[in-house]
């Protein structure tokens, strides 16, 4: 997780971790200090649509389970950026 993320990005960490999501939003209560200057987290994502990348199911069940195996880390066939990666030039903007 990086503060500097987009309201896209942090819609899919909410979509795929809502634990740690909502740990996140009760560390703004606690600390009474926001990830934005302006607002928080909720109304920082509002209804942002997530830029996750749905059509590798095996990458996503990685994602979510922390498990993989050194397999798992080399491409096979045509590497895809990830969503965000290089400012959009490559992975598409999020």
């Amino acid at each position: 997780m990086c503060i500097f993320s987009t309201p896209k990005l942090f819609a899919g960490i909410r979509k795929l971790y809502p634990e740690e999501y909502q740990l996140l939003k009760h560390d703004e209560e606690i600390l009474e200090f926001m990830l934005d200057n302006k607002c928080d987290l909720d109304t920082f994502v509002g209804n942002a649509k997530s830029c996750v990348y749905h059509g590798d199911e095996k990458a996503i069940r990685s994602l979510i389970t922390g498990e993989f195996s050194a397999n798992d880390i080399y491409a096979k066939g045509q590497w895809m950026y990830p969503a965000g990666a290089f400012h959009g030039v490559e992975g598409e903007p999020c």
